[in-house]
């Protein structure tokens, strides 16, 4: 690690704002181990959460947050007021802005209409369940608040998607979409925690992928891509000299994003706590490994193959959506 590297790291973890993230992350997980063991009812979504934040998220934080920042710590920073179109003079701003919105849309869309950033919301699916309407209903609300309404707003501001699509430097960057992809793909079929082989025939794979893949990038792909990555981490990225501390405060912004996540229950005190800490406590790590590869790339759509639409979400979803919309 050189020189520089070595003094933005010393740096970021006596800065306030590291040290007020990290306590944000610490009292969460603090309180929900406290909870559990109080014996406080465990929503769904939480059970077993040390077992899965040493076995799924650690090795997140680990192997797309560590890892990636030391193998890319040579890389040149990201221009990121020029290709964003971010002004320094009002990033702080328009990032808190994009963090009230998110706070605001979340509270209506997952307590008022039980819609998260991933279908079917709070639901724990099961067959017949949920409905091609409750699909698609999802998917254009959350196209309609976190990508469209977000990017009219952006181009307001002189933002091109063209000219940023235009800086990508895809061959460059082959090597972390190929590595990443397949560890957060195979990954959960091989732990099992993805039914993904079985059962399914070669059509309804060839069908129910692609639409899964669809449908999902219009509901939770495309609008963490906008309001995240594009909206939140350039502004931060402007305003803090530290790489980590970025991917810090993109993890905590995504953490806010998943509040309504599938098996999340705040319907009682006690399964709202557990639910609340779990998320954060989680959602978090995972935030911070998508934000990494933005923050090394400068591409805001790697993460959304290695990471989230491409990787993962298709051996945990593919199964649900061939079965609501009855491929055959």
């Amino acid at each position: 690690m050189n020189d520089n590297t070595d003094f933005h790291l010393l740096k970021s973890l006596k800065n306030k704002a590291f040290l007020m993230g990290i306590s944000l992350w610490l009292i969460a997980t603090f309180f929900y181990f406290l909870f559990v063991h109080k014996g406080l009812n465990v929503s769904p979504i939480a059970i077993d959460g040390l077992n899965s934040l040493l076995t799924i998220y650690m090795p997140v934080l680990v192997l797309a947050v560590f890892l990636l920042l030391y193998l890319t710590r040579k890389r040149e920073e990201v221009n990121w007021a020029e290709l964003y179109a971010v002004k320094k003079s009002s990033a702080k701003k328009e990032a808190w802005l994009s963090l009230i919105y998110l706070i605001i849309t979340q509270l209506i869309l997952g307590a008022g209409f039980n819609m998260g950033l991933h279908f079917p919301g709070t639901d724990i699916y099961s067959t017949g369940s949920h409905s091609q309407v409750d699909v698609w209903v999802w998917a254009i609300t959350y196209t309609i608040i976190y990508t469209i309404l977000p990017l009219i707003w952006l181009k307001r501001r002189g933002f091109s998607l063209k000219k940023l699509f235009g800086s990508f430097k895809w061959i460059r960057d082959l090597w972390i979409i190929i590595v990443y992809w397949a560890i957060d793909f195979f990954g959960p079929i091989l732990v099992g925690s993805a039914d993904f082989f079985g059962g399914i025939s070669v059509s309804q794979y060839a069908q129910g992928v692609p639409l899964g893949i669809l449908v999902n990038s219009l509901g939770a792909g495309l609008p963490v891509v906008v309001m995240m990555h594009i909206i939140f981490i350039p502004r931060i990225a402007v305003l803090l000299e530290s790489r980590l501390l970025v991917v810090l405060f993109g993890g905590l912004f995504y953490s806010i994003f998943s509040l309504f996540d599938q098996g999340v229950d705040y319907s009682t005190l006690s399964t709202g706590l557990t639910s609340f800490t779990y998320i954060i406590m989680t959602q978090t790590l995972v935030g911070m490994g998508k934000a990494t590869f933005t923050v090394v790339t400068g591409n805001p759509f790697i993460h959304f193959i290695t990471l989230h639409i491409i990787s993962a979400r298709v051996p945990f979803d593919t199964r649900m959506y061939i079965e609501i919309f009855k491929l055959k």
